[in-house]
């Protein structure tokens, strides 16, 4: 077996689920071995074959099986049955704080996961200050971790692993935290452990995942369902995410009037001045019932069940498009889009407006939905707004965007000069 290399056969992981915790006692002591517990397989039956130098992703829904499956591997678990075979030394960024001991100072548990790892005090001094300055923490690497807040135990948790140059790295939404900056440092020295290392990643950053990964692993329900092309993989998952959301129920009309699909607002995420109220609301893209995940020129509709203490003769309906940052990406009105304006009367309405997603950077998105009034955009009274009313994921499958969105060149030409 080549160093490096991950071997998983028939592998699968059974929980027993106990209603109460007397019943664990009542199983165990039973002369009749009578069962008081449920299985739950949070994996079962996989089997797959990672190379050494391969960059291996796993996405799924929640709930899916990821986490247990690099528990396993990494030997954090064990399997109820099949066999996991690996060769080769593992540095693992699974549970935030995983392998650090919280009185030890950032400079001791540096010591103590490379001697975890089979290192000697003087082969780990060689890699202390390497370490030391790719998790850039100042003084905090001599004060106890149990002070640090979750980004400072990524940043020392990944400049170590990455360090000790293991066989294979595995990294579970560890990277997630943290800022933005420190990130994009992270996958630009994985990328570069590309053929050197077996790297093992679950993240929610599909852009990440379809650059850095030569396949990506589709879990459900813990069994494997795809693995293969990440592209490929990534519309298998959006299908399946979808098919979870849908419940799979057929697509509906916005002018539907039954309004059993229909969402309430969280009461939280009002704000306005609330002669107007937005009672319920529903969105689908491309006719996919509040699906989480859209591409260009994707069509999203959205219809507003609302309820008006008063006539409005100019309202302003619109839409706010932030990233997970909250700045602001793009939005339009009803006021300033060429389409026909309409009143609001006294009671219940139903509003129904539709734009086509644009082509924009691989990321998650969050929807503000507004109802205004008055004549100017920039000079209306707030009505009714929901903050972030809608979380989705924007894919390009794998396609570069420079900068927030793309814009085609004109014209192009190139000639040679005498």
């Amino acid at each position: 077996m080549e160093k490096g290399s991950v071997e998983v056969n028939d592998l699968s992981k059974v929980y027993h689920l106990y209603n109460k915790s007397s019943d664990r006692l009542r199983e165990t002591f039973s002369i009749k071995k009578k069962k008081y517990s449920k299985d739950h397989y949070a994996l079962r039956d996989i089997n797959l074959s990672i190379k050494h130098g391969e960059s291996v992703g796993i996405v799924g829904t929640n709930g899916s099986g990821k986490s247990t499956l690099l528990k396993l591997i990494t030997g954090v678990v064990t399997p109820t049955t099949g066999e996991i075979k690996t060769k080769g030394k593992i540095a693992a960024l699974l549970e935030l704080g995983a392998g650090f001991n919280p009185e030890y100072t950032g400079i001791e548990n540096i010591y103590l996961n490379g001697t975890m790892m089979g290192y000697t005090e003087e082969e780990m001094e060689k890699r202390v200050p390497g370490i030391v300055d790719f998790a850039d923490i100042g003084e905090f690497i001599h004060q106890p971790v149990k002070s640090y807040s979750s980004g400072m135990f990524v940043r020392l948790a990944f400049a170590v692993a990455i360090n000790v140059e293991p066989d294979i790295l595995v990294i579970d939404e560890a990277l997630s935290v943290g800022d933005v900056f420190f990130q994009q440092k992270c996958y630009k020295k994985i990328k570069e452990l590309a053929g050197k290392s077996t790297v093992l990643i679950v993240s929610h950053d599909l852009n990440a995942m379809t650059k850095f990964c030569e396949r990506i692993i589709v879990m459900s329900a813990g069994q494997k369902v795809f693995d293969g092309e990440p592209n490929e993989a990534i519309a298998k998952y959006f299908k399946l995410k979808q098919g979870a959301l849908r419940n799979d129920k057929k697509s509906i009309e916005l002018n539907n009037s039954d309004f059993e699909m229909y969402k309430a607002p969280d009461e939280n995420s009002y704000s306005g001045k609330m002669d107007v109220i937005i009672e319920k609301y529903f969105y689908s893209i491309d006719n996919e019932p509040f699906s989480e995940v859209c591409q260009k020129d994707d069509e999203f509709k959205i219809s507003l069940v609302i309820n008006s203490k008063i006539d409005i003769e100019s309202p302003i309906i619109g839409f706010q498009i932030r990233d997970k940052y909250g700045n602001e990406v793009f939005g339009q009105t009803s006021l300033t889009s060429p389409v026909e304006q309409g009143a609001i009367k006294q009671g219940r309405n139903i509003i129904n407006f539709a734009f086509d997603w644009p082509e924009i950077r691989e990321g998650d998105y969050f929807i503000t939905i507004g109802i205004g009034n008055g004549t100017e955009v920039l000079n209306q009274v707030e009505e009714c707004w929901i903050n972030n009313a809608i979380h989705i994921t924007a894919t390009t499958h794998g396609k570069t965007i420079f900068g927030i969105f793309n814009h085609d060149m004109k014209e192009f030409e190139i000639s040679k000069i005498d």
